[in-house]
């Protein structure tokens, strides 16, 4: 934020990315809920594969998706001063 603050550039060429890593982080705290409400189900007695089922795909979700949280955060700090370098015409 600071750097954003600092430089107005800075947050535009950072906006994508944190866009992609707040979405990143909301899906996360969606799959973690929908993994207790399939425990809850699961612990209760239910045998319907379709909450084993949610929670082998949250599973996935949370080793082979999130992990791309990591490259987003550091495309965000990296700034805009590569970005900028290019003229307008370039786009």
């Amino acid at each position: 934020m600071q750097n954003g603050l600092a430089n107005p550039d800075n947050a535009g060429a950072a906006s994508t990315d944190y866009l992609h890593l707040f979405g990143l982080t909301a899906l996360a705290y969606m799959w973690a809920l929908q993994a207790k409400a399939a425990l809850a189900r699961i612990a209760a007695g239910d045998a319907d594969p379709f909450y084993a089922n949610k929670l082998v795909i949250g599973r996935y979700y949370v080793e082979r998706v999130l992990p791309e949280t990591s490259s987003r955060l550091a495309k965000l700090k990296t700034g805009s001063e590569l970005l900028m370098t290019l003229p307008a015409e370039a786009f």
